[in-house]
């Protein structure tokens, strides 16, 4: 025998549970002023013990305001990012909004996938960190709704961001390196392609030149943010460019380095110095304590999440509005994984 399936609690059920009119129901859900607080406390309750929840997609159509906000980031097992949701659906619940999270692991495709996705459900705004070369389409989908880059910044979807001055944080990691002693240093970090790419390297690139080191092509890979390519360009550059210390360009790019690091059995800094990128809580314990660039994550957060809930109070639109660009600093954290060349 099947079960009768249970249909969802409607307004008019709570009218009918406590005796009023649906419309009394409806306003008083709504907060309405009109309506006694008496009255507003026994639909509230009704509408908890019914189990009834309020249908956003068909309020939106109504004229009503959506309180969802989309975060479209690459990965969730980065750290980084794993902690930025969190700090984000945190700023997001405490004003009235919920967060909808979607990956895309660094795909044009999956970015543009879950892109129409978010659009479906009417969100009322967008936090996004890009892919390198997003579809044409991508970027139409965003247009009209209040959005925002993190991290990294494509011309193409607009010119509101929150970024970090990365060229800054790899120079300092670099520089340190330098100061220990240390002239081959290996550099592990994502494609030029991107933003933070290529600011990444400048850092590198400027602190090497004002040491008067001339880079050594041996010792740098540029490619795909992921662990196991880092991993594997880390066992690569030992072979070839024989550094005697390695700064990394990004939290799955750090992972990848030290993972490779443990199966190789290299221990630092006897071996080789190390500078990680990211500062969870587990860098404190690896090794002898990894020196690291520890990233500002709740600034970066309530940052875009201030500005772009603030943008959809006021109903704004980018267009005719000056640039919102928000560059956060990190620091150079330093632990016992880097030490003068041996």
């Amino acid at each position: 025998m099947h079960k009768a399936i249970r249909m969802a609690t409607t307004i008019k059920d709570i009218a009918l549970a406590v005796g009023v009119a649906h419309s009394t129901v409806a306003r008083a859900l709504a907060d309405h002023p009109h309506i006694s607080v008496e009255t507003k406390t026994l639909v509230r309750d009704a509408a908890e013990r019914l189990g009834y929840v309020v249908d956003s997609a068909a309020r939106t159509m109504r004229g009503g305001r959506s309180t969802l906000i989309g975060l479209i980031v690459p990965a969730i097992e980065n750290d980084f990012y794993a902690q930025m949701a969190k700090a984000l659906a945190d700023c997001c619940r405490r004003e009235g909004f919920q967060l909808l999270l979607s990956i895309t692991e660094d795909d044009p495709d999956a970015e543009h996938h879950e892109l129409r996705a978010l659009k479906s459900a009417r969100p009322a705004g967008v936090v996004i960190v890009p892919t390198s070369m997003p579809r044409r389409e991508s970027t139409a989908l965003l247009e009209g709704i209040p959005s925002v880059q993190l991290i990294r910044h494509i011309p193409a979807f607009g010119e509101d961001s929150v970024t970090l001055d990365d060229a800054a944080a790899l120079h300092d990691a670099t520089k340190h390196l330098i100061d220990l002693g240390h002239r081959r240093i290996a550099y592990l970090g994502g494609t030029e392609k991107l933003s933070t790419g290529a600011s990444r390297f400048t850092g590198y690139e400027k602190a090497l030149s004002e040491a008067r080191i001339k880079i050594d092509e041996r010792l740098v890979w540029r490619g795909t943010p992921r662990a196991s390519a880092a991993a594997s360009a880390f066992k690569d550059l030992l072979v070839d460019g024989k550094p005697t210390a390695v700064v990394t360009a990004g939290a799955l790019i750090a992972q990848g380095a030290l993972e490779a690091m443990d199966e190789l059995q290299l221990s630092a800094p006897k071996d080789l110095s190390i500078v990680g990128f990211g500062d969870p809580p587990w860098a404190r314990w690896w090794g002898k304590g990894l020196t690291t660039v520890s990233l500002p994550v709740r600034e970066v957060a309530l940052t875009s999440a201030t500005y772009l809930i603030r943008r959809i109070r006021d109903g704004s639109s980018a267009t005719g509005q000056p640039p919102y660009n928000a560059i956060l600093k990190s620091r150079l954290i330093t632990r016992k994984s880097t030490a003068s060349p041996t």
